[in-house]
């Protein structure tokens, strides 16, 4: 395997080609990004401009994106219940990488693609679902996007862990 050094000044870590940097400067980096970003968000929403645009935003995201993703069936009391029944279960962990994170933080997701499962029974079942954090779960959306129906039909935890440890 070809490795090269980290681009941050002075660190001399190895790490795989096609990263940049290391983990440890990368979660600087991304720490550092989002802190930046929500700062950057809240200046803006104490502008009229800045209100008007989270309002048109957020009227397009309700219209257009929310029904096609199916939110109705996240906004249930069944789901509500059972996503806090998970995080307390798993003691708020991180499936992935064994991290501990803020309620918000977490999100209940659905090892086999819910689209794919029949019954609301299926869709609730507890064996199908894990927590991610949320860039874990961005991360394992992006794959789902490329896998078709029927392998992602027979991916199941232990492959999903091993890709996204990667």
């Amino acid at each position: 395997m070809r490795l090269h050094r980290c681009a941050e000044v002075g660190c001399r870590e190895l790490i795989k080609l096609g990263h940049d940097y290391c983990d440890q400067h990368y979660q600087t980096r991304m720490f550092a990004f989002d802190k930046k970003r929500k700062q950057d968000q809240e200046l803006s929403s104490q502008t009229l401009r800045g209100q008007h645009e989270r309002y048109r935003y957020f009227k397009k995201y309700n219209e257009e994106i929310r029904p096609e993703l199916g939110h109705e069936f996240y906004q249930s009391k069944e789901w509500e219940k059972i996503s806090l029944y998970l995080k307390q279960r798993d003691m708020y962990t991180d499936a992935v990488d064994g991290r501990v994170y803020d309620q918000g933080d977490l999100i209940a997701d659905h090892i086999v693609p819910r689209r794919l499962l029949k019954t609301k029974a299926e869709q609730l079942d507890m064996s199908n679902l894990w927590l991610l954090s949320r860039s874990h779960h961005s991360h394992k959306t992006a794959i789902e996007q490329k896998l078709s129906d029927s392998q992602l039909k027979h991916v199941n935890r232990e492959w999903w862990l091993k890709v996204l440890k990667d």
